[in-house]
């Protein structure tokens, strides 16, 4: 990958500045303060999760700051830049560009930021849809991500969602996959990693 393939969308990223406070002028920057606005109302209820279920709350929080970052990439020029990146992208995703940016933001965390923790990079590639290898972090960030979108007329499944989340993450996990699953048929792409974590969590209920 060329060094220079994200120079269009990322000022150099200098640790004495805080990842907060740089995070704010990046989304500022591409106009895109509702996503920023989006991002800490997801970091903030990331961390309050993480400290309900024993989850590192720092990664959780960081989590939240970032899962998002791929998004300021137009559909158009996230396939090309995947696969400059080297991010395998599904049919689905091809057919569904904005999905991709999910694996975006992970590859950005490390090559903007350096950051390597693998619960923070695999949480942040999966928030969207999860996958078959659900992680403790996963659920955490997956859960936090859907509860930020207050709108319950948009989201119709939040206020159940958020009865769950305060004994089960995998409970509330379920009730946005059941969402998904009842209304497939007038969705554009449903991505194979939920079908996936949605067949493993029924499993799991046995």
């Amino acid at each position: 990958m060329s060094d220079d393939l994200l120079d269009p969308y990322f000022e150099p990223y200098v640790d004495d500045e805080g990842l907060f406070s740089y995070l704010h002028r990046f989304f500022s920057r591409h106009n895109s303060l509702n996503t920023w606005e989006h991002c800490q109302k997801v970091a903030q209820e990331a961390k309050r999760l993480a400290n309900v279920y024993h989850a590192d709350p720092v990664i959780a929080e960081q989590a939240g700051w970032l899962h998002d970052i791929g998004t300021i990439v137009p559909n158009e020029e996230k396939i090309h830049i995947c696969d400059q990146m080297n991010i395998n992208i599904l049919e689905e995703e091809r057919e569904f560009p904005y999905i991709l940016h999910q694996k975006l933001s992970r590859d950005m965390t490390t090559k903007v930021f350096g950051l390597t923790e693998p619960l923070l990079l695999n949480a942040i590639e999966c928030h969207t849809t999860l996958r078959a290898d659900i992680g403790l972090m996963d659920k955490v960030l997956f859960v936090a991500d859907k509860l930020s979108w207050d709108n319950a007329d948009a989201a119709p499944y939040i206020k159940e969602m958020r009865s769950k989340a305060v004994d089960s993450l995998e409970d509330a996990i379920m009730v946005y996959m059941d969402h998904v699953w009842r209304n497939r048929e007038h969705m554009k792409v449903v991505h194979p990693w939920l079908i996936e974590a949605r067949e493993v969590l029924i499993q799991r209920k046995g």
